[in-house]
């Protein structure tokens, strides 16, 4: 008989103590493998990191109907997806320029691509993809006749039967200025300026024009002849000679992703060309 079984307290302590290295031995079991887990976690990706990023693309308002389309049969063309940030051109510019995640941007001039390019922004040059045309446009209701000289727009001036005239912030918006311009050169700014209410950009001022917060505005013919507004308005192409072409630039971001980069191919590809020409756009042969 041993040592242990033979003393009675030796005996007794062990029964005290044999449950406590019990639980002992299992606790350093499972930690270990809490380790294990957690080393194998700190050097394997993710599900989080594996799953594809989605790249966020900056555009235009004028552009939302088309690129809306287009993005998605990018989606059905490759099951990939991109999320679409819209609004004024100068407006995204300033918050690439701070540093916004977009990776694309799709921008109503080409003057604000080529800026973010200067600036040591874009992945190469930015190119002209598409051209825009300006509409003159009314609510049914409105007491303004529309057409594409204005002067629909000149009578009802002169009949004092106009109250507001929309157009998109000039200083940010590419459409808004070449409606100012329009108005100068068609020799209506003058009667023009007290009545016009800016709109932050070219989609705001739409919807003013179409709820008929405005009796009429300016707005880009993409957005015209939507089928979520043309029911809504009458509307006619203004005098181009009456305004500065309005050409889209668009420029990949530095940093983009491949996926960024495959959608702005795929917009300028034969399917995207086609969504841009039936919603008003014109494209360049290259």
């Amino acid at each position: 008989m041993s040592a242990f079984e033979s003393n009675p307290a030796l005996k007794f302590c062990g029964a005290l103590l044999r449950p406590a290295l019990v639980s002992l031995l299992a606790f350093v079991s499972v930690s270990t493998a809490a380790i294990a887990r957690d080393d194998k976690a700190a050097t394997s990706p993710s599900a989080e990191t594996q799953q594809q990023v989605v790249p966020t693309v900056a555009a235009a308002a004028s552009l939302r109907y088309a690129l809306e389309e287009i993005a998605a049969r990018y989606t059905k063309a490759t099951g990939k997806h991109v999320k679409l940030t819209f609004g004024a051109t100068g407006n995204l510019v300033h918050q690439i320029e701070a540093g916004a995640p977009f990776q694309v941007l799709f921008a109503a001039d080409d003057k604000s691509v080529k800026k973010l390019a200067a600036g040591g922004n874009t992945d190469g040059e930015p190119v002209v993809f598409a051209q825009g045309e300006l509409s003159v446009a009314a609510a049914k209701a409105s007491p303004v006749a529309i057409d594409s000289e204005l002067k629909g727009l000149r009578e009802a001036l002169a009949a004092g039967k106009v109250k507001s005239i929309a157009i998109a912030n000039p200083e940010t918006a590419p459409y808004g200025r070449a409606g100012r311009e329009a108005l100068e050169a068609s020799g209506l700014l003058k009667e023009a300026d007290p009545l016009i209410v800016t709109g932050e950009n070219i989609g705001q001022t739409a919807t003013f024009v179409s709820t008929g917060a405005a009796d009429v505005g300016f707005i880009a013919r993409s957005l015209a002849v939507s089928k979520e507004l043309e029911p809504l308005i009458n509307s006619a192409s203004v005098n181009p000679e009456w305004y500065k072409p309005i050409n889209h630039g668009m420029a990949v971001v530095k940093g983009a992703s491949p996926d960024a980069k495959a959608f702005a191919d795929f917009v300028r590809g034969p399917e995207g060309r086609g969504v841009l020409e039936a919603n008003g756009f014109s494209v360049p042969k290259s």
